[in-house]
């Protein structure tokens, strides 16, 4: 079974348990998906509003026909690692 949605892509949230709450109704943007041993499909998303992050299962969500963009969440900085491998720690090369 495909996922529903896409990566950011708006959504929003429909969920009458109580633990999303605070998040029903409100909109977010896909930024990560898994499917689980039983087939259903699991979103982290962003809240549009106050950005915090949640999870939230596929039959919770609502599209809203919108996308949002990468650039709209990463701003492309990034670092490079280097990895003992004597002792797997890693440290941040400059």
């Amino acid at each position: 079974m495909q996922a529903l949605y896409k990566f950011y892509e708006v959504v929003k949230v429909v969920s009458p348990k109580p633990t999303l709450s605070e998040i029903n109704g409100q909109e977010a943007a896909i930024l990560g998906m898994v499917q689980n041993d039983c087939g259903d499909w699991l979103y982290s998303v962003q809240m549009i509003e106050s950005g915090e992050g949640w999870d939230v299962a596929e039959n919770e969500l609502k599209p809203t026909g919108r996308m949002m963009a990468r650039e709209d969440f990463y701003g492309g900085d990034s670092v490079t690692v280097e990895v003992d491998p004597i002792s797997g720690e890693g440290t941040i090369k400059k």
